[in-house]
């Protein structure tokens, strides 16, 4: 593996948490959505390098209650400054979709994958899932009055041969 700008990914782990934790457990138990009857998880964060079409390892983070999703990522990639690793991309799970982690990222000048996550109804990212091309347009989320980000929002569209349902 040269070291030099890789292509690098950072996914969140979860494994199902049963039963009332102890005080030394509560810090670590991570609030989700319900998986296997349960809302609470262990979680971890990984981050490895995707070369030749393989995974490898770099780092692994135990996540508390109290960490952010910028505070992962910040953590995780300064793994990558000893190993003198430079970002080429940098692809990320779904559980960092939010605007903190954008507004960060872009603020590093990192670029960066995601998956976006549809919600609501009406507007938000449903109101572009509609025909039968690939395309990109740029798009803001607001959590907040004074709290928004915009960025590129690629939609991607994919005929999967033999996984379309029949309509009749």
């Amino acid at each position: 593996m040269k070291k030099s700008s890789l292509k690098i990914a950072i996914d969140l782990n979860l494994i199902c948490y049963y039963g009332k934790p102890t005080s030394e457990e509560s810090a670590y138990i991570y609030r989700s959505q319900a998986k296997a009857g349960t809302h609470s998880f262990y979680a971890y964060a990984t981050l490895y390098v995707i070369t030749k079409n393989k995974r490898v390892t770099l780092a692994i983070r135990g996540v508390r209650q109290s960490d952010t999703s910028v505070a992962l990522i910040t953590y995780l990639l300064a793994e990558l400054d000893s190993l003198k690793i430079n970002v080429k991309k940098l692809y990320l799970d779904r559980g960092f979709f939010n605007t903190p982690v954008i507004r960060w990222l872009q603020a590093l000048d990192i670029p960066f994958l995601m998956p976006a996550i549809k919600t609501g109804k009406k507007g938000g990212i449903k109101q572009f899932l509609k025909g039968k091309k690939s395309y990109k347009i740029p798009y803001t989320i607001t959590r907040d009055k004074d709290d928004s980000v915009t960025f590129d929002l690629w939609i991607i569209c994919k005929y999967r041969k033999g996984k379309r349902q029949n309509q009749s």
